[in-house]
């Protein structure tokens, strides 16, 4: 449980409510990522947004080798997601 303060499941309306549901259809729960983002949902919309751009846009790497910088460099930043 984070010390953030958080929106919780059963409180998430609109765009949270959306980006909760589509969360816990992915991974079985709303995740900590998620949750400590929760008091601005419309800025979390968009960072989703440009992540995902960013993970499957055409270019020379495959989304693999994506991932796989991307754990390296939280890595390095001493982030675990």
């Amino acid at each position: 449980m984070s010390w953030i303060k958080t929106v919780p499941d059963d409180e998430a309306e609109g765009v949270l409510s959306e980006i909760y549901d589509q969360t816990s259809a992915k991974f079985g729960h709303v995740i900590n990522l998620v949750k400590v983002q929760s008091l601005s949902p419309e800025t979390m919309s968009i960072s989703r947004q440009l992540y995902s751009h960013l993970m499957t846009k055409p270019g020379g790497l495959s989304r693999l080798q994506r991932v796989l910088i991307a754990t390296v460099v939280s890595k390095i930043n001493g982030c675990y997601y």
